[in-house]
């Protein structure tokens, strides 16, 4: 019996944080992704009925270009120091699920910072609510995970809870300043 099925009461079971990463984060950094992509495309093409304006002020844009620069970094940190959150039973490597939900929340985040730098140039109003809902869901995933894991936080190294905490943080933050930027733009 696993150390998950022993201290996580779930209908997964053992299987709790693989469901969750998989289930959850995976989808949810997916529809991101995609979502970054497609406002990616109707920022760079010229056959798009979008207007396109320039910013006055471009430092909100800066700053969410930090943070998502950090939501993408956080990942690839995770896979090259070999830090997994669900390593609770001793296990010296990441899991496979792992591995491929750390690529796509990094990819999905670059693409995330990808956009924002073209915003910088050319700023469309279309599609920005959609990429919105998508950071929402993101949210919406990783407080489900952050849940799980307060759940049996005294098994937690301090670098690994810090670490996650505060990716969740800045993604609050960025949500924060996203609809900043609607009010005032």
């Amino acid at each position: 019996m696993g150390f998950g099925q022993k201290t996580v009461d779930n209908a997964f079971g053992a299987y709790t944080p693989c469901a969750i990463d998989s289930l959850v984060i995976c989808i949810s950094h997916l529809a991101l992704l995609g979502l970054c992509l497609y406002r990616i495309w109707l920022i760079i093409d010229n056959n798009t009925k979008a207007k396109k304006y320039c910013l006055r002020t471009k430092y909100y844009n800066y700053m969410l270009g930090l943070l998502a620069a950090y939501c993408t970094v956080q990942p690839f940190l995770r896979l090259f120091m070999n830090v997994s959150i669900f390593n609770l039973d001793g296990q010296t490597a990441l899991a496979p699920f792992e591995i491929f939900s750390l690529i796509v929340e990094a990819l999905a985040w670059c693409s995330t910072l990808l956009m924002i730098g073209l915003e910088t140039k050319i700023y469309i109003q279309q599609f920005r609510w959609y990429v919105r809902f998508g950071v929402i869901y993101v949210l919406v995933g990783e407080a489900e995970m952050l849940n799980l894991i307060l759940s049996v936080s005294d098994h937690y190294s301090r670098f690994t809870l810090y670490m996650y905490i505060s990716t969740v943080f800045c993604q609050v933050c960025g949500l924060l300043f996203l609809y900043y930027i609607n009010i005032i733009g």
